[in-house]
């Protein structure tokens, strides 16, 4: 293959066998290369397998020859390899990207935002609709063009979303102190109005199910807890700060409980009564410990072990007469209980 203009070419190892260039094999790296152009965020390697069609063994061929002839003046390869959740992906360089690369990065944080519907009307999604619009107003007129419709082509339905119109003060408090990791006092309302104050370290500003939840250390109960931001009737910035925990993540904090609220680790078993219902559960991630078993009778089970059933005991209820708790016998009393009472509000 020729060398890259300005580079020496390399010497072949003595004893090692060349392979001669074919037609095929040229035809095959130009579509990966321009494969690559229409995917700046990388090309996974199965995918590219099977849409080139070769095999593992020829693409790490290719891969090596294109790392040592595709170079940039400085010598640095053109393509990279990364990995993202587990697997291998292809992608061009940073100094190889092509600036027609920037819609990509436009749609990312388009997207970003209309998650965020959330924070309408706060001084957050202010923030964030300025961002877009700085951004927009750097793109070419061409590409603002390409962009012009956005709102239209990607779009997110909201679904009981919290309204934070009225806690602009309260948001920016914890934006400031999440910043510059000050501690906080922090009158918290609850669910029913019950009061307490907590001396609290802000360490994560989550969004789960349109609402948002401050996570952190609370001083009062010596142990991590969330606060729904909406209950917070009044928060204050104090003077001692704290040290971010290195330990601490918020996935950490959050995995295996179903949804937000933490309890003990328990085994569930449930029975989903028919086909379809199995089949719009299997396709979503309800939980990272989640098994479907298939069974004769045209039913499945679906087992997981979760910290905490709160939230668990509310999601079987949404899902009525398709799905049945079999353990433990705490949920199934609880969820009996609870359907007991509604169907005699309807009797």
């Amino acid at each position: 293959m020729p060398t890259h203009r300005g580079t020496k070419p390399r010497r072949r190892r003595r004893g090692t066998p060349s392979r001669k260039p074919t037609y095929g094999t040229a035809t095959r790296l130009a579509r990966i290369i321009y494969g690559l152009l229409s995917r700046p965020y990388g090309w996974s390697f199965d995918a590219i397998q099977d849409d080139i069609g070769i095999s593992a063994r020829t693409l790490r061929r290719y891969l090596a020859v294109c790392r040592r002839e595709f170079v940039d003046p400085s010598e640095r390869p053109v393509l990279e390899v990364v990995s993202r959740g587990g697997r291998q992906l292809l992608r061009l360089a940073e100094s190889a990207r092509a600036p027609d690369s920037t819609p990509y990065q436009a749609l990312s944080l388009y997207l970003a935002l209309n998650v965020l519907q959330v924070l309408d009307g706060t001084v957050l999604k202010d923030g964030v609709e300025d961002l877009w619009q700085r951004f927009y107003r750097m793109l070419p007129h061409g590409q603002q063009q390409r962009l012009a419709d956005f709102e239209k082509k990607f779009f997110s339905v909201p679904y009981a979303l919290k309204d934070y119109r009225a806690f602009d003060d309260t948001l920016d408090l914890i934006v400031r102190c999440l910043v510059d990791q000050q501690q906080m006092r922090i009158d918290y309302g609850g669910l029913l109005g019950e009061g307490s104050v907590h001396e609290f370290d802000p360490y994560t500003l989550a969004m789960y199910r349109g609402g948002l939840y401050l996570i952190g250390y609370s001083h009062r109960f010596e142990r991590i807890i969330y606060l729904a931001v909406e209950r917070i009737r009044k928060g204050e910035k104090l003077d001692a700060r704290f040290t971010y925990p290195p330990r601490y993540s918020p996935e950490k904090y959050t995995q295996g409980t179903f949804g937000i609220i933490d309890g003990p680790e328990t085994s569930v078993e449930l029975l989903i009564l028919n086909p379809e219902t199995a089949a719009y559960l299997s396709s979503r991630r309800l939980h990272p410990t989640q098994q479907f078993q298939a069974r004769r009778d045209g039913t499945t089970l679906l087992t997981m072990r979760v910290r905490g059933t709160t939230e668990l005991a509310a999601w079987v209820l949404s899902l009525g007469p398709y799905v049945q708790v079999l353990r433990p016998k705490g949920l199934r009393d609880e969820v009996a209980s609870l359907l007991e009472t509604a169907a005699r509000l309807y009797a």
